[in-house]
C-alpha cells in the first residue's frame, strides 16, 4: 500500500506541477565611472592644512619627511635631502606649495 500510496503522490505533484520558472538574467554590471572628487580651493586648502604656509622651520619633522619626499619625486628632482629642500620650500609660493604636496607636483624648476 505505501508504494501505492507513493505512486498517486508523485502523479499527483506531477500533474499539478507549473513547469520551472526561468533563471533571472544576469546582472551587467554598470562600469559608471566614480564621480571626480570637488576641486578644493587654494583657501579651502590653507583652512584644512594650515601647515603649507609655515616656513621649513616651522615644520614638524613628519611634515619636513614629507615634503622632502615631494621634492625627490618632482621631476625634475629639486631636492634630493632636507638640506636642500628647506631653501626650496621657503622660497614657494602657496599655489606651488599646493601643488607639490597636494597635486602634480611643481612642473618648473624652482628655488634660489
Amino acid at each position: 500500500m505505501s508504494v501505492l500510496l507513493s505512486a498517486a503522490l508523485l502523479a499527483g505533484c506531477a500533474e499539478g506541477s507549473a513547469p520551472p520558472a526561468p533563471l533571472p538574467e544576469p546582472v551587467q554590471a554598470s562600469v559608471a565611472e566614480d564621480p571626480a572628487p570637488p576641486s578644493v580651493t587654494l583657501a579651502e586648502r590653507i583652512r584644512d592644512e594650515g601647515w603649507i604656509v609655515r616656513f621649513w622651520e616651522q615644520l614638524t619633522p613628519a611634515q619636513r619627511r614629507r615634503v622632502t619626499k615631494q621634492l625627490r619625486n618632482n621631476v625634475p628632482r629639486l631636492a634630493s635631502e632636507e638640506a636642500e629642500a628647506a631653501p626650496i620650500w621657503d622660497a614657494l609660493g602657496l599655489p606651488e606649495r599646493d601643488a607639490l604636496i597636494f597635486g602634480s607636483g611643481i612642473r618648473r624648476a624652482s628655488g634660489p
